[in-house]
């Protein structure tokens, strides 16, 4: 068996943009436009979800829905609802990056054999910035090594991957895309949350402080998480110019 599908966690309660995934990118609600750059995939495409809210948008657009509890991260939510399907890979794709097309999560869907490989690890798509988005709490920045085969860390801090005024980015920032074992995402949901994981509030440190395997996907489009409004502004000033 093997067989892959993409869960899009979703929650209304954002603290900086309650209800963002409601909110409209032309003309239709965020978490449907997510949905249908994935869906574009081929991949069988659910969102997950602890609002009957969010549930009854899916339905009225036909994108396949799946209640959960309230839970601590998106994996861990992905990691119930996907509890009982016959599955052996998933790819998480946050409900609140828009601008991640089909393009960026084939080119992690195409890294997902290293996954048969490597027991341990999950990949987790990355991309290039300037140093002004390095500086940004909301951009979620990344350490990586080996000539882009292992993240180090990730941090809501500056991480420099090359000396100032070489030729090679100096920043990477970490992408709301990651794509894991059905095996390692339970692995993933019974670790308890650990100390860096609390200070960071970045979910994917659990993994590492538990001793495993980050392995970045580079994608080359521009991405732009919204966290806030004004992120929303910009995205859509990104979608008119296409």
């Amino acid at each position: 068996m093997n067989k892959t599908a993409i869960f899009i966690p979703a929650r209304m309660g954002s603290t900086r943009f309650p209800g963002k995934p409601l909110a409209p990118i032309d003309g239709i609600p965020m978490i449907v436009y997510c949905a249908r750059n994935a869906i574009k995939t081929g991949l069988e495409v659910y969102v997950c979800t602890d609002s009957e809210e969010i549930k009854a948008v899916c339905s009225l657009y036909k994108i396949k829905a799946i209640m959960t509890p309230d839970c601590e991260t998106g994996t861990d939510r992905i990691a119930i609802a996907a509890k009982n399907m016959s599955l052996s890979h998933v790819i998480n794709l946050q409900g609140d990056e828009p601008l991640i097309d089909s393009d960026s999560i084939n080119l992690v869907i195409s890294m997902l054999p290293i996954l048969d490989k490597k027991e341990n690890a999950i990949i987790n798509a990355i991309k290039d910035i300037n140093s002004e988005e390095a500086f940004d709490p909301n951009n979620v920045k990344c350490a990586v090594l080996e000539n882009f085969s292992i993240i180090q860390y990730l941090s809501r801090k500056p991480l420099l991957n090359s000396e100032e005024g070489s030729e090679k980015p100096n920043y990477f920032k970490q992408l709301g895309l990651y794509a894991m074992s059905v095996n390692n995402l339970q692995k993933f949901a019974n670790m308890p949350k650990g100390e860096l994981e609390k200070a960071e509030r970045i979910e994917l440190l659990r993994w590492l402080e538990n001793g495993k395997e980050l392995i970045p996907c580079r994608v080359y489009k521009e991405t732009i998480s919204v966290d806030t409004p004004n992120d929303l502004v910009k995205v859509l000033s990104k979608i008119n110019q296409k």
